[in-house]
């Protein structure tokens, strides 16, 4: 259902005719807005066309809107939020049918405003939209404004790097005038609170786009509110129309609705163009057509309201919001006004087609062609190895005026480098190689980009044939060189004047055009050259250039290839309908992401997910396993059901065994987990779809069985359109309350463990990454301990516009790669940087250290000056590989061999190489010094080194640790679940209990001593008193809970009874979850999602009476009683399994023979555990002496735990934790208050603190 909220908006009309007076803008701080600093910008004369037409909304002329009118007109601001789109052309239809719906019935009020946004996939698509708006326009402004903060250029937009903002017409316009009202009343208008309505515009600049002049003064402003707008973030973009109308000020309502169409038609036109990016290739086309001019200007967006803030005396406006804007960006102002910054620049067509006719040799003019035709394709991104051979093109290409060329001495390393830039950014980089061995080292890369269908262009120099075979230095037969791991081979002819130059153009673009037609990847093109290599004069015919005149002329390639695409909406029936039969009658199906490599195909598949209802599984690759959620506890939410540790759960056989499912979607075509993958082939038969675009085979198990190739949004769309969600089974619910088991056993072994694992690292740093950054995984261990142990239980603070789309999709995607084609560990650290450089956000790169020591050449790309942010790169040296320690050859080899050809152990100090590239280098050994460290490498605006010192024997004990719990937890999980009759009838619907009422009675016990939490010690007399629950389910059951207040959490009665008295009320009519019996977290997330209540905003006392009474009234239902609810295990041992430990309460007031006297006597009397009060003494060496001594003396059998009461400091619960971690403490129950020492109890601050206050997670 769609929303509706009334907001304010801050508009103000423009007045082609009004006197243009001066206004002072006040501009609160300089820093942020660096107006006077020297920037270069462009100011665009069109040439005039007699065709144009100029639309704008019909306006009473010589009127100003007053600011009563402009407060009105702000209050009546409508705010519609559609529901998200799957593609830039479906939001499109969304806002047109909810415009229709307006215009069918339109208000009645004179004066409003309607904005209607709706969330669009978030790959760049503003700049291509833009420039994909014809010459003959009619509508403006026009403009493409970029989000790039840090030394936007050119050659960034050039590269493909920028997102930013694409508008088009103007629903509200604003100049500046002097002020007739008094001090305060513009600051009362814009004193109301709005969704943001963004307005963009000039300062200190005055526009006449009659004469297409434009001048500075001061004083001056302009601003628009387009009438369409793209604004793109990281996880979305928002796709917007505004309709504005005054009828007194402005213009009716059908005359802004006809303004608004007219914008539409005219973005419309071309929005396919822009979606699929066939415009990429012509933004330079675009922005260089016109003339430039040397000025200084900036252009300012932000929300209304925050922009301007009052009037501060007659003709002063103070501006509060100088922090928004942009200095780089392009401007269609009218048919004959442009200005633009920093975009690039006009190419003087005469002065190129000059420059070739200038060429020194053919050699040169060859070389020039290639690298022109590659610039006019989008191929801007050039990796250059040095040598002779290749110095034509090498020279060429570092000259261009458009190119960015980086070079490394090492081929392989610049090979992963270009395979890591095309990867993100979706086009071929460039590789440019000499003759010989040169072209060899590409090998590695060359099949890695062959196997995960990655574009690369390969010019590799030559020598000519008459040098072939005969002995000549550093040839070798480069023919074909590459074999089957090449889309296309092609050996261009050593240059000649006798053939046209048209024959090397045609060929680059044919080349190109196979490389990134499905199935991608790289294309080979031999470039024999005779000499001279250098610019020597060798006179050359220019006949060969005839028939280039119209191509010397423009920007645009020499042929071009055009791709028909269809609809997403087009008729699938002919090869679809059998697999959506198979989908529609699945019963226990689930949705499996793979590696998923586009941001529009991660957010398909999560619209997809959020549609089909099914059990999602997400491999790290898919870019959703990695989530960032806008809720406040987001591992409470569950409106798409992830199950992120698929992994550990089928450690369990009995999981193994029931998890059969009949139907399985797959998406992307790579996993990474070995389990997982043979789970699939478990299920078979069953009916297998995979989906993905490339036409290539993926079934290592032989289980497909329907391949669908497509596009995945095609694929999404075309099932969201004809499938309808089912409510949610037992299979689901099973499968939920398993993962979340798993995912609690894991976080509190992983927590509870003081040293620095490496599945800690996976966690923590994984969890320190931003919504805007990316992540590239290692092979070998990285990548598994990421896919297994990442967690994404994190909240990110919602922003305004993250507000917008995350209503519905509640969830942000963290785009991760690797190379996973051939799974090597060669030239990873080389392929991350070139993914930096693509992807244009902060990379997070996690290794190990045979692979960093693999690729140390990598290290010298991190100091080549290019565009990219920082890097933060993770090195985990556990001195070798110590993947082998986990497989079975580990337990049958002698270490001598595992250490010299499996381990391949070494010394070799990181800290010297980073030091000798002159990257900065941190060294981490705790979890603290890691935080500090990824902390550190966020803040500096520098590439990080952190190495994590581990050991391979820690490592794989650890290891195994994490795999027994898990699989202990999680049997035990399945078990409990399979014994519970309304999860385990025939019936596959799931009909939950339901609370029907909630009362409570008071209690007063007297005591025949202090309880030991109490601090009054002189009372002659104690009392026990608080509340009794109890809880009436609809089904007739009923269960009873004991709320006690608790001292230590200083409680009382009277407050503990508000909380119970609001109980009442929310819990009537609550579904009850019959996972609850799991503990682990299932009761916190129970009280969030069926009840609204923070986990922690009751008391203790509070929810553990809560938690029983629930607990209890689950087992009346089940016929049974709590404990056999809780502790249910295999019949084989429910005999010894349901023994009740009866425990013992010991003060700590003696010492350590004494108190281990007493527990050897009460051990004698039949009691089975001993508790132990702790931290009574000012020193916890006594604690531990006591410890260590009681369990000397009752032995192993009797159960010894520890009871705090939150009494020690965190270096005090260091140091006992590490002092008794080897005398078996079953627990050690609230050590300290403070969240950072949760790793000593092995539990989150959350849980230390309940523990004394419910069951859930004991």
């Amino acid at each position: 259902m769609n929303s509706h909220s009334l907001t304010g908006t801050h508009t103000f009309p423009f007045y082609p005719s009004l006197p243009i007076r001066r206004t002072i803008i006040n501009v609160t701080d300089y820093h942020h807005f660096p107006l006077l600093t020297s920037r270069r910008f462009t100011l665009h004369r069109l040439c005039k066309n007699p065709n144009f037409q100029v639309v704008r909304c019909s306006r009473q002329e010589n009127r100003i809107l007053e600011p009563e009118d402009a407060a009105l007109l702000i209050s009546t601001c409508i705010t519609r939020n559609l529901s998200p789109a799957l593609t830039l052309e479906q939001g499109l239809e969304k806002i047109k049918e909810a415009v229709e719906e307006l215009k069918a019935k339109p208000p009645c009020s004179s004066n409003g405003m309607f904005r209607f946004q709706v969330a669009v996939p978030p790959s760049a698509k503003s700049l291509n939209w833009f420039c994909c708006q014809p010459e003959s326009s009619g509508v403006f402004p026009q403009f493409f404004l970029s989000k790039e903060k840090q030394n936007p250029s050119y050659k960034s937009v050039e590269m493909g790097h920028t997102r930013g903002i694409f508008g088009i017409g103007a629903a509200i316009n604003l100049k500046g005038f002097s002020a007739t009202k008094e001090s305060g009343e513009f600051g009362r208008c814009c004193a109301v609170e709005s969704t943001p309505v963004v307005a963009y515009g000039f300062l200190d600049l005055s526009f006449d786009t009659i004469s297409s002049s434009m001048k500075q003064e001061a004083g001056l402003f302009y601003f628009f509110v387009p009438q369409i707008e793209l604004a793109e973030f990281e996880g979305a973009s928002i796709l917007s129309a505004m309709v504005a109308w005054n009828d007194t000020c402005m213009c009716t309502f059908e005359e802004a609705l006809q303004a608004y169409e007219s914008s539409l038609l005219q973005a419309e036109r071309n929005f396919s163009f822009a979606e699929d990016g066939r415009c990429s290739n012509h933004i330079g086309a675009t922005t260089r057509k016109v003339h430039a001019q040397e000025g200084q200007v900036q252009m300012v967006y932000s929300n209304l309201q925050k922009l301007f803030g009052k009037y501060v005396g007659p003709g002063a406006v103070e501006l509060k919001d100088a922090s928004c804007y942009s200095s780089q960006f392009v401007v269609r102002l009218s048919p004959a006004l442009a200005i633009s910054n920093n975009m690039p620049r006009h190419n003087d067509h005469t002065q190129f087609s000059c420059r070739l006719k200038d060429c020194a040799n053919i050699n040169i003019l060859w070389a020039s062609l290639i690298i022109e035709e590659c610039t006019r394709l989008g191929l801007t991104y050039f990796c250059v190895a040095p040598g002779s051979r290749s110095s034509p093109l090498a020279i060429a290409a570092s000259t261009h005026p458009t190119t960015s060329c980086i070079a490394c001495i090492d081929e392989r390393s610049l090979a992963f480098h270009a395979v890591g830039y095309a990867r993100s950014s979706h086009k071929p980089a460039v590789i440019i190689t000499s003759s010989g061995t040169a072209v060899s080292n590409l090998h590695p890369a060359v099949v890695e980009a062959s196997q995960e269908f990655v574009p690369l262009l390969l010019l590799t120099a030559d020598r000519p044939p008459e040098l072939q075979d005969v002995g000549a230095n550093q040839a070798i037969n480069q023919v074909n060189h590459f074999g089957p791991f090449v889309r296309h081979f092609l050996s261009l002819p050593a240059p000649s004047d006798d053939i046209s130059a048209r024959m090397v153009l045609t060929s680059i673009d044919s080349a190109v055009h196979i490389a990134t037609s499905s199935p991608s990847g790289p294309v080979h093109i031999n470039c024999p050259f005779r000499e001279p290599l250098e610019n020597s004069p060798r006179t050359w015919n220019p006949i060969c250039l005839r028939g280039l005149n119209s191509w010397m002329s423009t920007s645009v390639p020499f042929t071009s290839y055009i791709r028909v695409q269809h609809s997403c909406r087009c008729n699938y029936n002919t090869f679809m309908d059998e697999a959506l039969k198979v989908i529609k009658k699945a019963s226990r199906g689930f949705l499996l992401l793979g590696a998923i490599h586009r941001e529009d195909d991660i957010w398909a598949a999560l619209l997809l997910a959020k549609h089909l209802s099914w059990p999602v599984v997400v491999d790290i690759m898919s870019g959703l396993r990695l989530r960032r959620y806008f809720v406040p506890f987001p591992e409470f939410e569950d409106s798409i059901l992830f199950i992120d540790h698929l992994d550990h759960m089928l450690l369990s056989d009995s999981i193994k065994d029931w998890m059969k499912a009949d139907v399985i979607i797959q998406i992307g075509s790579r996993i990474t987990s070995k389990r997982v993958a043979q789970l699939l082939e478990s299920c078979f038969p069953c009916s297998y779809i995979m989906v993905d675009n490339h036409p290539s085979r993926h079934d290592p198990s032989h289980i497909v069985t329907h391949r669908i190739q497509c596009a995945i949004p095609q694929f999404a769309d075309y099932l969201i359109t004809a499938c309808t969600p089912h409510p949610r089974r037992k299979w689901e619910c099973f499968l939920q309350a398993l993962n979340s088991v798993a995912a609690w056993d894991i976080s509190f072994l992983i927590n509870s463990e003081y040293s620095l694992t490496e599945p800690c690292v996976a966690q923590m740093t994984l969890e320190a990454i931003h919504c805007e950054s990316a992540v590239f995984l290692g092979n070998s261990m990285p990548i598994r301990d990421a896919d297994m142990y990442a967690c994404n239980f994190n909240w990110v603070e919602r922003t305004q516009d993250e507000v917008i789309f995350s209503s519905e999709l509640a969830c942000h995607f963290i785009q991760v790669a690797a190379n996973r084609g051939a799974s090597g560990i060669d030239g990873l650290l080389s392929t991350a940087v070139g993914f930096a450089v693509g992807c244009n956000k902060r990379v997070l790169c996690v290794v190990g250290d045979v692979s960093f020591l693999h690729d140390t050449n990598g290290l010298s790309l991190l100091r080549k000056q290019m565009l990219r942010k920082p890097m933060t790169i993770v090195v985990i040296n556990n001195r070798g590989g110590a993947i082998f320690s986990l497989l079975p050859l580990a337990n049958m080899t002698e270490r001598s061999i595992l250490d010299q050809y499996f381990y391949t152990s070494h010394n070799v100090s990181i800290h010297n190489l980073c030091m000798a590239h002159d990257v900065k280098h941190l060294k981490v050994q705790s979890k603290m010094e890691l935080q500090d460290a990824l902390l550190a490498s966020q803040r500096d605006k520098e590439d990080f080194v952190i190495e994590v010192d581990s050991t391979i024997d820690a490592n794989a004990a650890f290891h195994s640790m994490l795999r027994k719990v898990s699989q202990q937890g999680v049997d035990h999980a399945f078990n409990s679940l399979s014994k519970l009759t309304v999860l385990n009838s025939t019936n596959d619907g799931f009909l939950p209990s339901k609370v029907g009422k909630m009362q409570y009675s008071k209690y007063r016990i007297q005591l025949s001593s202090p309880p030991t939490s109490s601090s009054a010690s002189h009372r002659s007399t104690y009392h026990r008193e608080g509340f009794i629950i109890s809880l009436y389910l609809e089904d007739g059951s009923t269960g009873y809970g004991e709320v006690a207040p608790l001292e230590i959490h200083k409680e009382n009665l009277l407050d503990v009874e508000e909380q119970l008295q609001f109980l009442i009320h929310v819990v009537e009519g609550a579904t009850i979850d019959h996972s609850l019996p799991l503990l682990k977290g299932s009761f916190a997330r129970w009280l969030w999602q069926s009840l609204g209540i923070q986990p922690n905003s009751i008391f203790p006392s509070v929810r553990f009476g809560l938690e029983m009474a629930v607990l209890n009234a689950i087992a009346a239902g089940e016929g049974s009683s709590l404990l056999n609810v809780l502790c249910i295990h295999r019949e084989e041992s429910i005999e010894n399994s349901l023994d009740v430990k009866v425990c013992a309460l010991l003060e700590s007031n003696g010492g350590p023979s004494e108190m281990a006297l007493v527990a050897t006597t009460l051990v004698r009397e039949g009691f089975t555990a001993i508790k132990l009060k702790v931290a009574r003494q000012a020193d916890p060496t006594v604690d531990i002496a006591i410890i260590k001594e009681v369990r000397k003396k009752i032995g192993w059998e009797i159960e010894l735990r520890a009871d705090a009461n939150r009494s020690w400091n965190y270096d005090e619960a260091v140091k006992f934790g590490l002092s008794v971690k080897d005398s078996g403490l079953q627990y050690i129950e609230e050590q300290i208050l403070i969240k950072s020492a949760s790793f000593i109890c092995g539990a989150d601050y959350n849980q230390i603190c309940q523990l004394n206050g419910g069951a859930d997670y004991d």
